[in-house]
């Protein structure tokens, strides 16, 4: 009579072995390697190479760095005036002819940011002040919407404008979800995702360069909607305050300057700078100059409407009080 033999290996017996719990195979080890060499790799070349290949970037970190460089030393001498803002600044202040008509009074200094509004510059204005920045006067151009918005440029102003300390404010700030507040966090400490949806924009704009303009097209030509006046008024109460105080506990002054668009408010903004002694300058109003004075998107000013914004400017920068 044949014996009856049991196998004991379940392969041989065909039943399939399940892996134990936990237990992670070579495969997984070799594709988790992966993933993290690739976002290593991500991180290298983007700190090496986005800023030297970006025009954007090379001039925004070139302009911070000489913000923060200059000091005045003269105690007698009116000091230098940082000149900030964003693209409606950048587009309509000729730094050249600004630093002209000056005359010689105080010096300008530029730092302009593209993308970026009220909150941006608010905790961009802490961190440059902790590491060093003391101008006489911080002259921020914003319009009036930038000033009332709610929005922040996020993973790139959470890299290259706030302190780590200040992060938790401007979430808090914009409200953020867990979600979004996380890669908020996470673009403070890393260069590539910080900046991920620039260096993407760039390598669009190189490789696909019709559809780049076709997009910035779009954008460009979206207009913010129109503002209540009497909650424009009173947030702008709000914000001047805070920055003209944090401003002041820095050892300078505030002023705020309206750059002509198509927005109403700035004789609000005005106003309320008025009943509050906070300065509020509006060189160039929107309706003293037509359609010929703007680019194509009827919001920038092109080099005709920067040269009157400018000289407008200079003008008033040069009344400003001497301590």
């Amino acid at each position: 009579m044949p014996s009856s033999i049991s196998n004991s290996d379940p392969i041989a017996a065909g039943v399939e072995r399940v892996p134990r719990a936990g237990r992670i195979d070579r495969q997984g080890v070799a594709l988790i390697a992966t993933m993290l060499a690739v976002v290593l790799i991500a991180e290298l070349v983007s700190r090496v190479g986005f800023d030297r290949v970006s025009k954007v970037q090379r001039r925004e970190l070139s302009q911070r760095s000489e913000l923060l460089r200059v000091k005045d030393t003269n105690p007698a001498a009116p000091g230098h005036i940082a000149v900030l803002g964003n693209s409606l600044m950048l587009d309509g202040t000729n730094v050249a002819l600004l630093t002209e008509k000056m005359e010689g009074s105080r010096v300008p200094v530029p730092y302009f940011v593209l993308g970026t509004e009220y909150t941006d510059w608010y905790f961009a204005l802490k961190r440059l002040f902790a590491e060093g920045m003391r101008p006489s006067y911080v002259v921020l151009g914003l319009s009036p919407n930038q000033l009332a918005s709610t929005y922040t440029r996020g993973d790139y102003s959470a890299r290259y404008l706030f302190q780590a300390s200040d992060l938790p404010g401007v979430i808090r700030a914009t409200h953020m979800n867990a979600t979004r507040a996380s890669g908020f966090l996470l673009a403070h400490f890393s260069e590539f995702y910080s900046a991920r949806e620039v260096i993407r924009s760039f390598v669009q704009g190189q490789t696909l360069p019709a559809v780049a303009d076709l997009l910035h097209n779009q954008v460009g030509n979206g207009r913010a909607p129109e503002l209540d006046q009497a909650l424009l008024a009173e947030t702008a109460a709000e914000r001047l305050s805070a920055l003209d105080r944090l401003c002041r506990e820095n050892g300078t002054h505030f002023v705020l300057v309206v750059p002509p668009t198509y927005q109403k408010g700035a004789e609000t903004l005005a106003r309320v700078g008025g009943e509050r002694n906070l300065s509020v300058l509006t060189p160039l109003a929107f309706n003293e100059v037509d359609g010929s004075f703007y680019q194509a998107d009827g919001f920038h000013l092109n080099d005709r409407g920067a040269e009157l914004f400018t000289t407008r400017l200079a003008g008033e920068l040069r009344k400003l009080p001497v301590d």
